[in-house]
């Protein structure tokens, strides 16, 4: 199965409280790690496909977009930014797929390939 994520970056608000420093220790380490001190990222499954169904779908698409969501099967994860979706517009026929992926407000796609 073909597991298509939403991906967002949320700005965590600085403690109105005072914590102890030991704790805001393990805070700032928890949310820098990877991300830089105050993001965290959100992870959302929106939809799963069958792993022939999507490659069908690549199979239907332009060169740049056989290129890019083709790449599935090598790297078994991709990530899909805005600026990819406007060079996929016209590449992609109408689908479900599509639709999906065209319905990003924020953030980012992750279609990953479960091993």
């Amino acid at each position: 199965m073909i597991q298509i994520c939403r991906l967002t970056k949320r700005q965590v608000e600085p403690s109105k409280n005072q914590l102890p420093p030991e704790l805001e220790q393990v805070k700032v380490f928890s949310m820098a790690v990877g991300h830089g001190i105050g993001t965290i990222d959100f992870i959302e499954k929106i939809a799963e496909i069958d792993e022939d169904e999507y490659m069908g779908e690549v199979a239907k698409c332009g060169e740049y977009a056989q290129f890019k969501l083709g790449n599935l099967k090598r790297y078994f994860e991709i990530e899909i930014f805005p600026e990819h979706l406007e060079k996929l517009n016209s590449e992609m026929p109408e689908s479900d797929l599509k639709t999906i992926l065209f319905s990003l407000k924020e953030g980012y796609w992750i279609i990953r390939k479960q091993i």
